[in-house]
Formats: C-alpha cells, structure tokens, sequence
C-alpha cells in the first residue's frame, strides 16, 4: 500500500510565510517515505467556525510547480483540479510543465468542481451537475490526446482543440497517469473505467468496497481490464503514540472525521481498505504541520503496510 498526503495551505505560526510551511510538510513526507503529496484545487474557503474569516489557499499549479523543484522524489498532483476552472487544452499545458519539472513526477488529478461559492466568487458559470460531467469527459480526453499526439484536434460537446501543439510532451509516457476522483457510480466511476488510471473514493471500508464492485461492472461493460485501475480512497488520519496523546489531539480537533489512533491502531483501519482491495490511500491529516505526526506515521505506518 502506498500513501499521499492532501497538503494544505498552513498558517505559518509566528506570522512567517505560508509557503515556508507547506514545503516543510511537503519535505516531510519525502522523508517519511510516502509516494506523493497533493494540493487542493480551490481559491477560498471559508473557515466553518468563523464564517467570517477565510482560510488561506495559495494557488494549487503554482504551489505544485514549486515543490517540483524543491523536492527530489515525491510524487506531485492535483487532488483534484476542478475542471470548469480552466480551458483542458491549458490544463493538458499546465500538467504537462509539471512533469517535466518534476523530471516524471506528476499525477493528473481531475475532477467536475463542486465549490458553488467559488464558481459565484470569481465568476465562472457553475452550470449543472450533467454539464461539469460533460466538461470533465471533454477534458480528460483533450489532455490525452495533447500528451501524446502532435498536433491534436478535437471537437467535443463543450471544449474543442484544433491543431494545438504541446511542445514539450511530458516525460512519462504515453503521459502522467490520470486519476479522476469522487464515487459518482453512473457517471464518475464510467469515466475512471473508459479513460482514467486511478480512481479515488471515500467512505469506510464496505463503502470502499462497494465503490470498487461498481468500477469492476463499468470496466466489463467497456471491455478495460478491471485491473488497469489503480484502486485508491481518501480518509483523514489522527495518529498519537499512546492513548494519553489521543485523547489531547481528539479534544483539540473535536470534528475530525477518519481514522483516528496509536500507530497500531492506524495500521489495523488501513488493513481494512486493503483487505477490500485499495492499494493506495490519499489522505488529509489536521495537525501534520507540527511536522511530528507524520514522522510518527513514516516510522510506523509506512513499513507496516508496505506490501498490503
């Protein structure tokens, strides 16, 4: 099982910059011996216990294009972009320098944008639910075709191509690998099984499950082999070295939702999704910029679950 942190944008304490933390985390987890570090794709978001005050976001390519060049192994992706935020053909352009930055190091993390707020804040058409599906199937398609073919048309229901060039083509071939994130089982889980390489769901273990037999239905109506698909799902993780600490950590984030434990703990719950066939667990982690927990985690998770 390999593992991917959904980076935040930290509040660096003291008043510093908030680059200087996400790259400390960022660091962090090469050290760790995670797989990849991820970065949200949005623009606001307002603090739930205080409407009134908005959590920092710095721009997700621009963060991710830095840590392409201050970090040496880690794997870098959106988790995941939202699509109606940018024209594919720019985003096809945009995934493509991350590669080549990274030195082969990007995932391509798409998915059809839900945040109405930021839709109405910058004032992009939120459209719906049918027509961002529609714009994710056109998009995942054009950076397909931008990524391996030389020029590349296209004419699709909502984005269209004509002759674009892609120079440089990425460095993975035929291109990065695509993961389309959310567990829509009609519409979602199609689109992992026609074009994607990843898929990426939430929910406990019997969720996961379920998710996953949806995608293997999908893959035989399509004819893809059902193990093509990278199996992954995304969680929240609270760890502590005993239980005196969790329950200090438990107090301090009243509203965590994932798996929450001592390292032995951890490693049972993520044997569970596992043991329902997910190889690769994306996750957010509420006090990773103290830096410790995810020490914690690489000294003890990691090892553990490296050949479920």
């Amino acid at each position: 099982m390999q593992f991917g942190l959904q980076l935040s944008t930290y509040e660096a304490k003291g008043g510093g910059n908030t680059w200087d933390s996400v790259l400390a985390v960022a660091r962090a987890c090469e050290a760790a011996g995670l797989d990849s570090v991820w970065f949200a794709d949005h623009f606001m978001w307002r603090d739930e216990e205080d409407p009134e005050r908005e959590r920092p976001n710095l721009e997700c390519f621009l963060t991710l294009g830095a840590l392409a060049a201050a970090t040496e192994r880690v794997r870098l992706g959106a988790l995941v972009v939202g699509v109606p935020y940018r024209n594919p053909a720019l985003l096809a352009k945009m995934h493509t320098t991350l590669d080549v930055i990274s030195h082969g190091r990007s995932i391509i993390g798409l998915g059809a944008g839900w945040h109405k707020l930021e839709f109405d804040s910058y004032g992009w058409p939120f459209g719906t639910v049918k027509e961002r599906m529609e714009k994710l199937e056109d998009a995942v398609q054009i950076m397909k075709l931008m990524m391996t073919e030389r020029p590349a048309s296209f004419d699709g229901q909502h984005y269209s191509i004509d002759e674009a060039l892609n120079d440089p083509l990425p460095v993975q071939k035929p291109h990065p690998p695509i993961m389309i994130g959310g567990g829509g089982e009609k519409q979602t889980l199609r689109l992992v099984a026609q074009y994607a390489d990843f898929c990426n769901v939430f929910g406990d273990s019997e969720q996961v499950a379920h998710k996953f037999a949806v995608l293997r239905a999908h893959c035989e109506r399509v004819g893809r082999p059902y193990d093509e698909v990278t199996k992954s799902n995304h969680t929240g993780i609270l760890i502590a070295r005993d239980d005196a600490e969790l329950a200090l950590k438990r107090e301090r984030f009243p509203d965590f939702n994932g798996i929450a434990g001592t390292p032995g703990q951890v490693i049972q719950r993520l044997r569970e999704f596992a043991d329902v066939g997910s190889t690769y667990v994306t996750f957010a982690m509420p006090d990773v910029d103290d830096i410790t927990p995810m020490q914690l985690f690489g000294e003890t998770v990691v090892p553990a679950l490296a050949n479920a």
